[in-house]
């Protein structure tokens, strides 16, 4: 927590002391569903047993919340994002399960938590601007604090990881009708060590002067294979949004 603070506290700086002319604050806030399509694990990756959530456990559709807070500057803009994700699973195993250290027996009731919480700093630049079309790139550090716990009435475990995800940026805005935008945002990064990648789609709409409402959807893919642990996952999201500019 005290990280998460400390990159708060820098972002919160930088947009104070940010003194072009033409800035302008927003609050982003967005909410809905997520549902993993499939979130497969293993830990450790040497010793350990590989599994599904989704599969050999079953999860259903949970309700999740994104904010996000920025400054434009000209053609630049400058925002923190908080993402946290919960996600649980309950089932049986139909085999035994080496997770963490542990054993789960089959045929006992499980129960998984999956949290993905992202914490992101992101800068975009505009480098195309007309009557209907915003272009704009840039890039994201994010902050990944997540973690597994598997749990069934004989033993209990969390595998925790923690670290730093540069992520390249890009979104577009598309005016295709008076008061409308298609709106497109993209952070990706491949890598051998693994992928990371946050895609938005959705149609927006300006309620009043400097307010819009969007509804969409978003897919987080991506994990990693080296190191120490095995996670992949892939999540969908139906979503709706709020932007207010002040």
């Amino acid at each position: 927590m005290r990280i998460i603070k400390i990159i708060f506290s820098g972002c919160a700086g930088l947009l104070l002391l940010t003194s072009a002319a033409r800035a302008q604050y927003y609050l982003d806030a967005e909410t809905g569903s997520v549902r993993a399509g499939h979130n497969t694990v293993k830990i450790p990756l040497k010793g350990g047993t590989r599994f599904s959530l989704t599969d050999d456990l079953r999860s259903g559709a949970e309700p999740y919340l994104r904010v996000r807070v920025g400054r434009k500057y000209g053609r630049s803009d400058l925002s923190f994002l908080a993402a946290p994700l919960t996600l649980r699973s309950k089932g049986t195993f139909d085999r035994a399960v080496a997770f963490n250290g542990k054993v789960f027996a089959a045929g006992a009731p499980t129960e998984a938590v999956y949290r993905f919480n992202s914490y992101r700093v992101k800068y975009l630049y505009e480098f195309h601007r007309s009557e209907l079309l915003s272009l704009r790139w840039g890039g994201a550090l994010k902050l990944r604090h997540a973690g597994i716990t598997l749990t069934n009435p004989a033993v209990s475990t969390e595998s925790k990881n923690t670290g730093f995800v540069p992520l390249a940026a890009f979104s577009a805005q598309y005016a295709f009708s008076p008061g409308y935008l298609l709106d497109l945002d993209i952070e990706a990064l491949g890598a051998p060590q693994g992928r990371a990648e946050d895609f938005m789609l959705a149609i927006s709409r300006q309620l009043r002067p400097g307010m819009r409402l969007r509804a969409g959807y978003r897919f987080l893919e991506g994990g990693s294979g080296a190191g120490e642990v095995y996670t992949f996952a892939w999540l969908h999201y139906l979503l709706v949004g709020l932007t207010w500019e002040f």
